[in-house]
């Protein structure tokens, strides 16, 4: 998976402005993770819309998710994912994002411990509902990671 330091930093960025809570986004780019290596080349943030705990939880809007497809298709991407944060737990999923999750998506976790964006994770699940895998994070060809 390849993602550059510029969409990393907004990335974390988001992160850090939403902690104590979890933020979210979309992820828009190119590839399957299967036949063609995952290429994010922008970013979405969406609000955090869980009804329960934000500290612990996040749900992305269908409104959002809706729009975020729509606008996919217009620039010629594909949404390849989603990511959120985990304010005070490891970059790991929980369960509860497992059990979340679509299988063919990619999914970027940030560790946020005490406001400040720590690891940076990538996964996939194996299959629907079954286990999620570690993706690698690249730069950009030529950057290094």
């Amino acid at each position: 998976m390849r993602l550059s330091g510029a969409l990393e930093s907004a990335l974390r960025r988001h992160c850090e402005e939403q902690y104590p809570n979890e933020a979210c986004g979309a992820l828009f780019g190119t590839g399957d993770g299967a036949m063609s290596p995952w290429s994010v080349t922008e970013l979405a943030p969406a609000p955090n819309e869980h009804g329960g705990d934000h500290k612990r939880r996040y749900l992305v809007p269908p409104d959002f998710q809706l729009e975020a497809e729509k606008r996919a298709r217009a620039t010629s991407q594909d949404v390849i994912g989603y990511y959120h944060s985990h304010p005070d737990h490891p970059a790991r999923p929980s369960e509860y994002d497992r059990a979340h999750a679509w299988f063919g998506y990619l999914y970027l976790i940030c560790a946020v411990p005490n406001g400040r964006a720590g690891v940076l994770g990538a996964f996939s699940l194996e299959g629907q509902g079954g286990v999620f895998l570690d993706v690698e994070v690249r730069g950009e060809p030529g950057q290094a990671k």
